[in-house]
C-alpha cells in the first residue's frame, strides 16, 4: 500500500515507526506549508528538557505556499544553532563519534529547496536504519485524503508512550519518548532499526 507523508526534519521515532511499515511512500509535495510541525521541526533533549530545532523559511507566495517552493532562509545563523544543540546533547552518546560527522554535513548542506533538503535527510537516516525495500517520492498532485494510508495530519510530535532506551539525560529529565529519530540513533545506532520494528 502506498502511503502520503508529510516532508520531516530529522522526524520524529513515530514518524519513522510509521513509514518503515508502508512498501512505497509518497511525500507531499504540493500541499500548502504548515508551520510548527514535523516539516521543519525537530526535538532533541538536552540536560534542561526538551529543545525545538526550527528550520527558517521564505514562504514565496505567503500562506499559499506549496511545499515544492518553500525554501530555506539563511538570514539567520540556524545552523550553527542546531549543530551545537545536537553536539551538545550528544556527544557522550554511544554512537555520535559514529554519526555526528554526517550529521554536521546535512545541516550545513546549504540546500535551498526545504523539500530536497529533507529528502536529503531522510534517505540518509534510511541508510543508517539499514531501509532498502520502500520505494519513496514526491507527489506529482495534491493527493486526496484517504484514512487509512494519509499521514500528513498524524500527531508525529505526541509524546505517544513506547519501549525505553537509555538516553544521555534521564538521569535529569526522566524518559522522553518520541523525539527526533536522531535521539534514538545516537543512543542506539545500528540497534535502532531493530527498536523501530519491535514497536511497529
Amino acid at each position: 500500500m502506498t502511503r502520503v507523508f508529510p516532508s520531516a526534519y530529522f522526524g520524529s521515532i513515530a514518524y519513522f515507526r510509521e513509514l518503515i511499515c508502508a512498501q512505497k511512500v509518497h511525500i507531499e509535495a504540493k500541499e500548502h506549508f504548515l508551520k510548527q510541525s514535523v516539516r521543519t521541526r525537530c526535538d532533541i533533549l538536552v540536560s534542561n528538557g526538551i529543545r525545538h530545532l526550527s528550520v527558517p523559511v521564505i514562504k514565496k507566495n505567503g500562506n499559499k505556499t506549496v511545499m515544492e517552493d518553500i525554501e530555506i532562509s539563511y538570514t539567520d545563523n540556524w545552523q550553527n544553532d542546531h549543530w551545537r544543540t545536537i553536539a551538545s546533547a550528544y556527544a557522550s552518546s554511544p554512537f555520535f563519534e559514529h554519526y555526528g560527522d554526517e550529521v554536521k554535513a546535512l545541516i550545513f548542506s546549504g540546500e535551498k529547496n526545504l523539500l530536497r533538503f529533507n529528502m536529503r535527510i531522510t534517505q540518509k537516516l534510511f541508510d543508517w536504519l539499514s531501509i532498502e525495500n520502500i520505494e519513496i517520492d514526491y507527489t506529482t498532485e495534491y493527493a486526496l485524503p484517504s484514512a487509512d494510508s494519509d499521514f500528513r495530519q498524524f500527531p508525529f510530535d505526541d509524546r505517544l508512550k513506547t519501549l525505553k532506551y537509555t538516553q544521555v539525560f534521564e538521569a535529569e529529565n526522566g524518559f522522553i519518548p518520541n523525539l527526533s529519530i536522531l535521539d534514538l540513533i545516537m543512543n542506539e545506532g545500528p540497534m535502532a532499526r531493530k527498536w523501530l520494528l519491535s514497536i511497529g
